[in-house]
């Protein structure tokens, strides 16, 4: 038998004495009886327990309003441990929306600039063959005119020049 139960009988058991016998009634008018006497024992044992029996409610009561706290803490706890959970993946999700869209401007800015490079590739290989057709053409009008009038030429526009 748990303590418990034993306590609630005890209780139970203290409280019909009371109804069925009178104890209850005569207690408070054996207060004046000597306490060795067989009555004013069975008083003052049963004011212990009923002592006792009020001890025992209450703390019955304090223990279930502990529960009760526990309860609804854990209820408090439980919706707080969601909203968070829901927090962190409408975040995750926001995150990941703009990662994606940072990824594609990226992707077209990565494309935008290839193409400028091919641009500029194809930009130098012109210019690569102009300089050597230009080049050739130097050459050719060096070779039809001949190196040494063209310094003579040059010379004499340099000296009229300064």
């Amino acid at each position: 038998v748990s303590t418990q139960s034993t306590w609630d009988y005890i209780c139970k058991m203290e409280t019909m004495s009371k109804s069925q016998t009178g104890f209850g009634n005569t207690a408070g008018s054996m207060s004046g009886l000597p306490s060795s006497s067989l009555k004013g024992k069975l008083a003052s044992l049963e004011e212990a327990i009923k002592k006792i029996c009020n001890e025992i409610n209450l703390h019955k009561k304090e223990v279930e309003d502990l529960r009760t706290e526990k309860t609804a803490l854990e209820q408090i706890l439980q919706m707080k441990t969601q909203d968070v959970k829901k927090t962190i993946t409408n975040e995750i999700v926001r995150v990941e929306e703009e990662m994606k869209k940072n990824f594609q401007q990226q992707k077209a800015e990565n494309a935008r600039l290839q193409q400028q490079i091919m641009q500029l590739k194809n930009e130098k290989t012109d210019l690569q063959q102009t300089l050597l057709a230009l080049q050739r053409r130097i050459a050719e009008l060096e070779l039809m005119v001949g190196s040494e009038d063209i310094h003579q030429h040059y010379s004499h526009i340099y000296l009229t020049v300064y």
